[in-house]
């Protein structure tokens, strides 16, 4: 056998190979190739038949066969080009059945030709060690080749629109088809001509190599080229920095972004060792094993701080050997800084900075141990809170609530909790502080912040305080305690709807009754002043000022006649003039305001001996706020003028009330009532008695 006809079997081997594998994809475009080489594989043999053997009738049938082939090939190849940049959908089949013709009409020629050579004439020529078959082309096979062309540069023509709308990274993947399909053009119009040079038909040759092209852009393109162009994207776009080390450790490839991050390194690919990057960048989280990690790591990025999660991937093969190591920053600056805002949105109030509520609970658990008690615990608020807000803005409103935070911050001691609890109420948690110790911080407190606005801006402040001495009580009462002290007084100051209920009341008994507002003002000041000194807790002086207030509520529901005689009462009226007691409990309870004081109002005409009403309590059954407002006020009516008689001395009352210590009134509250009485009033009446005698002496001086 010729040795070039042993070459053109070695061609054909390989398009049987191409086609083999092909077939085994098992796909649509794989089935597409197997046929176009199935074709370029026959034709091949068709060729390397001819240059076999020696009758020219048998060389003449396989020449005609293998122009036949190329037909059906080219019709084949242009099917898979359709399926290849996916336009199989968009070709008309019309196209396809005019090339179905188009080959039919050649077929009819070619297979005439043995008989009549009116296609083409064959010419007997040598080359090398066989027999060459070169021909004159006919009329007839100029229509062969033009099909042939215009088949090739159609498939050509619909790569080329291919490129156009896609990224030219990929073009690739269709100019080496482009450039294979141009080539068998040429081929073919050199062998219409029959140059000189060209003895042999490469045609085949080239298809064959078009098919391993058809092959390799097929099933091996996307696992490689595109592989390799990914990966460049991937480190040129991906905001990401990303750095490379091969098997041994050594730089690979790097991301430019990591030029940002790390500005002072050198990276050398090839030169630049996995132990010098790690030392370099400081990697305080980083252990140097291989295996996979992830640390984080901070540095400096224009001034200013920045954090980054460092993934750390070793990668390895099937059998476990090193395919080389990556290390992937992430930047979490601004998520920390999220993660952070939204922890403080959960543990602080965002207006004033202080704890807030959820924090407080958290906490609450710490204050069981023995070794933080006493704990006080104070409530702060600002009076008329609401008005500020619609007098002056909010803007001022928010303004005043942060000027409170920074005077509870500052007065209070360094370990305190503090937070920003519901309804403007701001809590201080003072460990081992007792209430006097607290008392006076919330006094100074009220201090700071009353004189830091002035008279220009009225800004007041209540505060309430309950303590925590022993595990029975929990913090949530000491709390309540203390909130309930600071609403009481609030609401004798507050512009709220509750005071303006208290307000209102005041002011039909004021109507109803010869008790002036004088009067209930001494009476207030003079208990809240006689519950400190019996050492009562806020909450009960806050209950005991709103009594004294209060106590007299139910004489609103007395006939007038009745409550405005000036002489004395007859045994019927006085029976009316008791039942103020019990109308003004039942007004209390109907009020949420004032239904902590119900019970004594109620009992606020008991009497030490049980000789009062309307119950007859007896001594301690009498509740204590009860027999406090009956003292002071009994003082306050002996030492002021009544329609009824006039007022007494100083030293009169205080023997008239420890003349009925005992009988009328609790004989402790009496004890350290007329202590305070001559600690404090008396020094001060004799004080104004004796500038009253200078004035007079002074008068008569003028006189004479």
């Amino acid at each position: 056998m010729p040795i070039i006809a042993l070459l053109y079997y070695l061609v054909a081997l390989v398009a049987a190979r191409i086609l083999l594998n092909a077939y085994k994809k098992g796909t649509t475009i794989g089935k597409k190739i197997g046929k176009v080489m199935l074709a370029t594989f026959l034709l091949v043999v068709f060729y390397s038949f001819q240059l076999s053997v020696d009758s020219n009738i048998l060389r003449s049938f396989a020449m005609s066969l293998y122009f036949i082939t190329t037909d059906i090939m080219l019709i084949l190849f242009y099917d898979y080009i359709l399926e290849f940049i996916s336009w199989n959908k968009k070709a008309p089949r019309a196209v396809m059945y005019c090339m179905y013709i188009a080959a039919g009409i050649d077929m009819v020629f070619l297979l005439l030709n043995p008989y009549n050579q009116m296609t083409v004439t064959y010419i007997d020529r040598v080359f090398a060690d066989t027999h060459v078959l070169t021909y004159i082309p006919n009329t007839p096979f100029y229509y062969h080749t033009i099909f042939v062309v215009v088949m090739i540069m159609i498939s050509a023509v619909l790569l080329i629109l291919k490129c156009g709308e896609t990224p030219r990274v990929y073009w690739k993947r269709y100019y080496l088809l482009i450039f294979g399909v141009l080539m068998a053009v040429a081929v073919n119009v050199m062998n219409l001509y029959q140059m000189d040079f060209i003895v042999l038909d490469l045609s085949s040759v080239l298809y064959c190599i078009i098919g391993m092209l058809m092959y390799y852009n097929t099933f091996r393109y996307l696992p490689t080229v595109t592989m390799n162009i990914t990966r460049r994207m991937i480190l040129n776009y991906l905001s990401e920095p990303v750095i490379l080390f091969d098997y041994d450790g050594w730089l690979t490839d790097f991301s430019s972004a990591i030029l940002k991050v790390m500005p002072n390194a050198h990276f050398s690919v090839g030169s630049m060792s996995i132990e010098d990057f790690v030392k370099s960048s400081n990697f305080i989280g980083f252990r140097p094993v291989d295996s996979d990690q992830e640390f984080e790591w901070t540095t400096k990025i224009g001034g200013e701080d920045h954090t980054y999660s460092i993934k750390y991937r070793c990668m390895a093969d099937s059998k476990g050997r090193s395919l080389g190591k990556i290390f992937v920053f992430h930047d979490i600056t601004s998520m920390r800084a999220t993660y952070f805002n939204l922890e403080r949105s959960l543990l602080y109030d965002p207006l004033t900075g202080l704890y807030n509520k959820q924090s407080y609970l958290q906490q609450v658990p710490q204050w069981d141990n023995k070794k933080y008690w006493p704990v006080a615990a104070a409530v702060c608020n600002i009076n008329g809170l609401k008005p500020i807000n619609n007098q002056y803005g909010t803007t001022f409103g928010d303004a005043v609530m942060k000027q409170l935070a920074y005077f509870v911050k500052m007065h209070a001691k360094e370990d305190s909790f503090i937070a920003k609890l519901e309804d403007g109420d701001i809590l201080a948690v003072l460990e081992e502080t007792t209430y006097n110790e607290a008392v006076e911080i919330c006094e100074d407190i009220k201090k700071d912040l009353e004189g830091f606005y002035g008279r220009d801006v009225l800004i007041h402040m209540e505060y309430g305080v309950a303590v925590k001495e022993d595990a029975i009580t929990s913090m949530e009462q000491i709390l309540t305690e203390a909130k309930s002290s600071m609403q009481n007084k609030k609401m004798l100051r507050d512009n709220s709807m509750s005071s303006s209920l208290v307000d209102s009341l005041k002011q039909t008994l004021s109507e109803s009754d010869y008790e002036t507002e004088e009067h209930v003002e001494r009476t207030r000041e003079m208990a809240a002043r006689l519950g400190k000194a019996l050492d009562l807790s806020d909450t009960d002086i806050g209950k005991l000022e709103l009594l004294a207030i209060m106590h007299d509520i139910g004489k609103v529901a007395i006939p007038h006649q009745v409550l405005l005689k000036k002489g004395k009462l007859s045994d019927e009226e006085f029976e009316i003039m008791k039942q103020h007691t019990v109308k003004g409990y039942r007004i209390a309870n109907a009020s949420p305001e004032l239904s902590g004081i119900a019970d004594c109002i109620l009992s606020h005409h008991e009497k030490w001996d049980g000789t009062g009403y309307p119950n007859k309590l007896k001594g301690e059954e009498i509740p204590l706020l009860a027999r406090i407002i009956s003292a002071v006020d009994s003082h306050d009516v002996m030492v002021h003028d009544r329609p009824y008689h006039h007022a007494m001395p100083e030293e009169d009352a205080i023997k008239e009330l420890r003349r009925c210590a005992g009988t009328q009134f609790d004989p402790h509250v009496i004890e350290v009532f007329t202590k305070l009485l001559e600690e404090e009033e008396l020094p001060k009446i004799r004080r104004e008695r004796e500038e009253q005698q200078k004035e007079q002496e002074m008068k008569r001086a003028d006189q004479t």
